[in-house]
């Protein structure tokens, strides 16, 4: 009989996994949601990890710096520039374009910078800018 008063007493009350508690202002109820909400945001973070680690395409050591027919012609680029102009090589750079591979040489001689642009597939020599003629 005692039980029967208390479930009619209590018939407001919500059942304890009721989401409605969840909207209660006491200060378990707070404590709830704020567990709950750290809980949303480790699932969230757990779903997003896969992305995380990505596929990265696998890229050969070559893919990063000059082929072996290049380094071939790399000396040979560096002559022509050393009789093109005398100085010194300050420095030297690979860069690949479109299918394409140069050296590029910036030398120095008194105030004079030069780049050179050599073609790395043929070893021929394709530019020559002064850096501070038009100044």
């Amino acid at each position: 009989m005692r039980s029967r008063l208390h479930w009619k007493r209590g018939e407001d009350r919500l059942h304890p996994l009721s989401p409605r508690r969840l909207f209660l202002r006491t200060a378990q109820r707070r404590r709830c949601r704020t567990v709950l909400a750290a809980l949303l945001l480790l699932a969230i973070c757990a779903s997003l990890a896969p992305l995380s680690q990505a596929v990265v395409p696998y890229r050969s050591p070559e893919d990063y710096g000059p082929s072996p027919q290049a380094l071939q012609h790399r000396e040979q680029c560096r002559a022509q520039i050393t009789e093109t102009m005398v100085g010194k090589i300050e420095s030297e750079e690979f860069v690949a374009r479109s299918g394409h591979e140069y050296f590029r040489y910036v030398v120095r001689h008194a105030l004079r910078e030069v780049l050179f642009i050599c073609d790395a597939g043929t070893g021929q020599i394709r530019r020559q800018i002064d850096l501070w003629g038009d100044l």
